[in-house]
């Protein structure tokens, strides 16, 4: 399409060209011209023609510049439509994998409140019914007693469990220090691998956003780490700077992983970037095969 219109410009100039070359031809306007010219030489006429030579010359220069720039203009705009469909590309299966996550994560819940909540509950009312009927001796109704008891004790253990999932409640009750330092040793005492943990002190100014954040960055990262690291060691650390920036570091001593493998057959570090850029800060990963994996964060704490 731009071929043809631009074939057709150019007939369409020469045609004109050709035209008026014809007409000045056959009315001989040069020596008319001259004649003219040369009858107002006090008014320097004829040196007007070389002037006005350049005045084109000078016009085709800018026409060439400003085509120029419009073409550089052009395909910039074209690499920056590029990139946001890239990122609505993104975005899109970012959502869709939030959305699965969600779904997984209450698919485990409802699973959870009805395999294990809803027995231990009928075996909390099964024996609290034996128990009214009054037919069992004080040896019996002893032994119905503990298992009750055992039962109110395991069902207190999953609501607790539950409850992490939903919300950190150390982050309540211990604060972000204690917490991670908790979660880490909660990590490796699950995982079988060590975990070094290491925070600064931290200002009591911090939003319970940031908090949140920083906790789940930890909890993913290890959790990547027990699932595909085959790791003997991770190290936790969490440092603020005096310029208002809080920095968070996660590495282990695993087999490592390609970029490209990491963030398509994973959703941790996409989740990840988005809850970091949430924030305003700075995600950076890196990695190589047999060398492990580094994650740095930075977040702006005044920003949170």
């Amino acid at each position: 399409m731009k071929l043809n219109k631009s074939l057709t410009d150019m007939v369409a100039v020469l045609g004109l060209t050709v035209i008026f070359g014809l007409i000045a031809t056959h009315w001989e306007l040069s020596e008319h011209i001259f004649e003219y010219s040369h009858l107002h030489e006090s008014m320097q006429l004829d040196e007007w023609t070389l002037s006005l030579l350049v005045l084109s010359i000078g016009l085709a220069w800018f026409s060439w510049r400003r085509s120029t720039e419009a073409n550089i203009e052009i395909q910039e705009r074209i690499r920056s439509q590029a990139r946001v469909q890239e990122l609505l590309r993104h975005n899109s299966d970012l959502a869709q994998r939030l959305f699965t996550a969600q779904e997984d994560e209450r698919r485990s819940l409802a699973r959870e409140l009805h395999d294990e909540m809803g027995q231990t509950c009928t075996a909390i009312r099964t024996e609290a019914t034996v128990l009214g009927m009054g037919k069992m001796d004080a040896v019996g109704v002893g032994e119905c007693a503990k298992r009750i008891a055992q039962s109110a004790q395991q069902l207190s253990e999953i609501t607790r469990h539950m409850l992490q999932q939903l919300r950190p409640f150390v982050l309540d009750s211990m604060g972000l220090a204690e917490a991670l330092s908790a979660l880490c040793q909660q990590w490796q005492t699950s995982s079988g691998v060590t975990c070094q943990c290491e925070v600064d002190a931290l200002p009591d100014t911090l939003t319970d956003y940031l908090c949140v954040t920083v906790y789940r960055l930890v909890q993913e990262a290890l959790t990547n780490v027990a699932r595909h690291a085959n790791a003997t060691r991770a190290e936790v650390k969490l440092q603020v700077s005096k310029t208002g920036e809080m920095w968070l570091s996660i590495q282990d001593n695993g087999h490592g992983t390609r970029h490209t493998d990491a963030f398509q057959h994973g959703f941790g570090l996409l989740g990840m970037q988005e809850r970091v850029a949430s924030l305003k800060g700075e995600f950076n990963w890196h990695s190589q095969p047999q060398q492990g994996v580094r994650i740095h964060i930075k977040l702006p704490m005044e920003l949170a």
